[in-house]
């Protein structure tokens, strides 16, 4: 996957479920009364996010960054 297709899939509100060693990860949704939010992580166990930048900053699978293991979501 490519950092375009992550932004394509956030910003159309797609949700992502891949496998890496054996852990599903799931990017999806949510929203309260102040905020709409990136959820990313181990299924059931997601970390919301507020914004892209911040996604894409901080979101891990497992001890690495998202950012740089990209190459391994395949979609």
């Amino acid at each position: 996957m490519t950092k375009d297709e992550l932004v394509f899939i956030i910003d159309t509100k797609q949700s992502l479920e891949f496998s890496y060693n054996g852990k599903n990860y799931s990017l999806t949704y949510d929203k309260d009364d102040n905020c709409e939010y990136i959820v990313f992580g181990q299924t059931y166990q997601g970390e919301k996010f507020k914004s892209f930048g911040e996604f894409f900053n901080n979101a891990k699978i497992e001890n690495s960054f998202l950012k740089e293991m990209l190459d391994v979501i395949k979609i």
